[in-house]
C-alpha cells in the first residue's frame, strides 16, 4: 500500500496551533466529524502529525515492540529536562522505568493514604457551610504537599512554601503553548519573552539539586521511606545509580505530572459530582467515579505521541516513517460507539472495568504514566473526604467549560462548588487496598 497521509484541516499552522492549544475538544471533534477517526494536522512548530482514535492502531502503538517506535516527547524537554524518563530513548526509558516503578505500586501506595487523608482534612475542615470553594487551588496545594512530603521527603515547611511558589509561577501563558510551538520557549538571547520562565526554572533546579545533595548526605537515608530516598539508593543491573542531574529531571517530571494533572482531575471531579450527585458512595462506586471523571474530563487530552520509524498502517492509510502519530484520548473517551451517551456523567459504566485500549487518561503501553495508581488513589481519598464532610452543589447553573492551564485542560471557573456541611457526617468508607486503586 502506498505511503500517504490522510486529509486534515487546511488552516495555517499558527491557526491550527491556537485551536489545538485553546479549543482542543472543538478542533479535534470537528476534524473527526469531517475526516473520520484519523486525520493530519500541522501544528505550529511541530512536524506534520497524524491524529487518530483508531483502536487497532492504538493497540499496535501500545503493544508493539517499544524499541521500534520512538516516543514523541522531545518537545517536553524545556519542562522536564534532558534526563527525564519522558524524553529518554526507548531502551534507556525501559531501564529507567524499572528503577522508578517500585515506589508507586503495591504496599507502598497504601502508605500514602494516611498522609493524603491528613492533608485533605487540613484543607477541608476549616471551610464554612454554604461557602463557595474553588477546588483547583485547594487541590493544587494538597497534591503538591503530597508530592513534596511523599516523593521528596521534605520536612522543612519553609522549603515547601518556596517550591509551591516556584511551581505556581511556572504555570503561565508560555507553558500553554510550549508543547506545540517549541520555538516560543527556546532559551536564547533573542528570545527575551522566556526570561522569567527560565529564571524560575533555574531557581527550581538549584533548590532540587541542593535537596538531592542533602538527601545523599543524610545519615538516616536508609530509614527514610520517601521516593527520593529510594531513588538515591536504587541501582540498575550494572550497579549504576542515578546522577544528580538525572534525579533532578525525574523529580521535576514527578512533580509536574503528579501535581497539576491530579489537582485538575480533583477539581473536575468536584464540579461534576456537584452537578450529578452520586447514587452511592461506597468504595467500588467511588473507584468507578474516579474513572468516569478521568474519561469525561481527562486533564491531558492526548494519550501518546509516537514518531514511527517504519511504515505504519492506520485504517486505509499507511503513514510514512518519521511522522508523529498522536493518540487522541479525548476523542476515544467521547466516542459514542464505545461509551454510549458520552457527554453523560455515568460512573456505573466502569463498575465492570474499562474497555481495552479506549480508557487512556494515563497513556498506555511501556510509556503509561508511572504515577497513575497514585493519582487515582489521591482522587479517591480526597473526593471521599469531601463527600464525608459536605453536600456539593454548583454555585451557578450550567455546564463548566474547559480552559488551557499549562499542559492540562482545567475547569474554566477553577472547579467552584458550594459546600454545605452534612448535619450527620457520612460514615467513612474503609480505605481500599492499594491494589484496588490500580485497576
Amino acid at each position: 500500500m502506498a505511503q500517504r497521509l490522510p486529509p486534515g484541516p487546511r488552516l495555517a499552522r499558527l491557526v491550527q496551533a491556537c485551536n489545538w492549544t485553546y479549543r482542543y475538544p472543538q478542533f479535534t471533534g470537528s476534524a473527526h466529524a469531517r475526516y473520520g477517526p484519523t486525520f493530519t494536522v500541522r501544528i505550529g512548530g511541530l512536524p506534520t502529525s497524524v491524529v487518530t482514535t483508531d483502536r487497532d492502531a492504538v493497540r499496535r502503538l501500545f503493544t508493539g515492540n517499544p524499541l521500534v517506535k520512538r516516543h514523541g516527547n522531545d518537545l517536553l524537554r524545556p519542562l522536564v529536562g534532558e534526563h527525564s524518563v519522558l524524553t529518554l530513548e526507548p531502551r534507556e526509558h525501559l531501564a529507567r522505568r524499572k528503577l522508578l516503578l517500585p515506589p508507586f505500586h503495591g504496599e507502598r501506595l497504601q502508605g500514602y493514604v494516611r498522609l493524603i487523608e491528613r492533608l485533605a482534612a487540613q484543607e477541608l475542615d476549616g471551610r464554612r457551610s454554604g461557602e463557595v470553594v474553588e477546588m483547583q487551588p485547594l487541590a493544587q496545594a494538597l497534591t503538591l504537599d503530597v508530592i513534596l512530603q511523599a516523593v521528596l521527603g521534605i520536612e522543612d515547611v519553609a522549603l515547601r512554601r518556596r517550591l509551591r511558589r516556584i511551581f505556581d509561577a511556572m504555570i503561565n501563558p508560555i507553558t500553554n503553548v510550549t508543547t506545540y510551538i517549541p520555538q516560543v520557549t527556546r532559551r536564547a538571547w533573542w528570545n527575551p519573552g522566556t526570561y522569567i520562565y527560565w529564571r524560575v526554572k533555574d531557581r527550581l533546579d538549584a533548590l532540587l539539586l541542593g535537596h538531592i545533595a542533602a538527601t545523599r548526605a543524610d545519615p538516616r537515608l536508609a530509614e527514610r521511606d520517601d521516593v527520593l530516598a529510594m531513588l538515591v539508593q536504587a541501582r540498575d543491573e550494572d550497579g549504576r545509580g542515578l546522577t544528580d542531574p538525572e534525579l533532578r529531571d525525574e523529580l521535576v517530571t514527578l512533580i509536574t505530572a503528579g501535581h497539576e494533572t491530579t489537582a485538575t482531575a480533583i477539581a473536575w471531579g468536584a464540579a461534576l459530582i456537584a452537578r450529578h450527585p452520586l447514587d452511592r458512595e461506597d468504595d467500588a462506586y467511588l473507584t468507578a467515579t474516579v474513572k468516569e471523571i478521568l474519561r469525561l474530563r481527562s486533564p491531558i487530552p492526548i494519550a501518546a505521541a509516537r514518531r514511527v520509524l517504519e511504515p505504519f498502517p492506520v485504517g486505509g492509510w499507511t503513514i510514512p516513517p518519521g511522522i508523529l502519530v498522536i493518540v487522541d484520548a479525548y476523542g476515544l473517551h467521547h466516542d459514542p460507539t464505545i461509551y454510549p451517551e458520552p457527554e453523560a456523567f455515568r460512573p456505573d459504566r466502569f463498575l465492570d472495568g474499562a474497555p481495552e485500549h479506549a480508557f487512556l487518561p494515563f497513556g498506555g503501553g511501556a510509556h503509561r504514566c508511572l504515577g497513575a495508581s497514585l493519582a487515582q488513589l489521591e482522587m479517591k481519598v480526597v473526593l471521599r473526604a469531601l463527600l464525608e464532610r459536605f453536600e456539593l452543589a454548583p454555585p451557578a447553573p450550567g455546564r463548566v467549560s474547559a480552559r488551557r492551564r499549562g499542559v492540562t485542560l482545567a475547569p474554566r471557573d477553577g472547579g467552584r462548588v458550594r459546600v454545605t456541611r452534612r448535619e450527620t457526617p457520612a460514615a467513612p468508607s474503609p480505605a481500599a487496598p492499594a491494589a484496588a486503586a490500580t485497576r
